[in-house]
């Protein structure tokens, strides 16, 4: 009996649990090919605007713009001081592709002697790989012997991506590397790879008047106690269609500044702006 009454139940629990095992792997199918269908419905919807809008490139329209200022002050009598700032700047838009290209020239005597002779130049182009994201590159170059840098030049290299760019407010942000060769005046000669990262803001005030801020961050890769830190805030109130009033301020930061050569330098400069489109 007791064979008799345990052979209906061995026999029928093994095919209950392979009859169990069978249901769980069919109902993990069912779930697996429904999660790939969802998966592949999801994937062949058209994307959302806003998702659109951050993956187009949009060929801009070809537009140029020339900006020139310039300030001059000058004394005779108990003091003879002469001070001159001039700067200019040449913008290209044209397809993909945006150009730009600035010189900025601080020069001052005090009884004939030279107190200030600074120059920033620069070239740089950018290509957009999106239309909030492009891939920039350039040549910058400074002398500031009142400083004790002779000479600087950088070739630089990296991504921009353009965050906000509003009818009054537009923001950028630079992140990429370069390679810098310096010549000091006391003869020694530089040559290193640093980073790079900048931020650049425009707030409009009114109808072509606006406030314009950039910070630029350059740490030395192989020295980390070597940084640069260059912040400039400028002004601009336009008097009639072409003219407009330019007040700018620069500060100049080097953590490791040459010796016998303070770490700071700033720039005041006011003057007269002159634009074209």
């Amino acid at each position: 009996m007791t064979n008799a009454s345990a052979s209906p139940f061995s026999s029928v629990t093994p095919r209950r649990s392979r009859l169990h095992a069978w249901t769980a792997r069919v109902v993990i199918c069912a779930l697996a090919t429904l999660a790939s269908a969802t998966s592949l419905i999801e994937a062949q919807r058209p994307p959302t605007d806003r998702a659109r809008a951050s993956m187009r490139r949009v060929a801009a329209e070809r537009t140029t713009r020339f900006v020139s200022d310039m300030g001059y002050v000058s004394t005779t009598g108990n003091t003879k001081v002469t001070t001159v700032n001039v700067g200019e700047k040449f913008n290209l838009n044209t397809g993909f592709w945006r150009f730009e290209q600035f010189l900025s020239v601080v020069y001052g005597e005090n009884d004939g002697a030279v107190n200030s002779n600074f120059i920033r130049a620069g070239i740089g182009g950018e290509y957009a790989l999106r239309s909030t994201m492009g891939i920039a590159g350039g040549i910058l170059f400074d002398k500031n012997r009142f400083s004790g840098v002779l000479q600087r030049t950088e070739e630089y290299l990296g991504l921009v991506w353009r965050v906000v760019e509003g009818p009054r407010d537009t923001l950028r942000l630079d992140a990429g590397g370069s390679l810098t060769q310096q010549r000091n005046i006391d003869g020694t000669v530089r040559r290193f790879p640093a980073a790079r990262t900048a931020l650049w803001y425009k707030r409009g005030l009114a109808p072509k008047a606006y406030v314009l801020q950039t910070v630029e961050v350059v740490p030395n890769i192989e020295t980390s106690e070597d940084y640069r830190v260059n912040a400039i805030a400028s002004l601009i109130s336009p008097i009639s269609k072409v003219l407009a009033v330019k007040l700018e301020f620069q500060w100049r930061f080097d953590n490791l500044p040459e010796p016998d050569f303070q770490s700071t330098d700033r720039i005041f400069t006011t003057g007269i702006q002159v634009s074209f489109e």
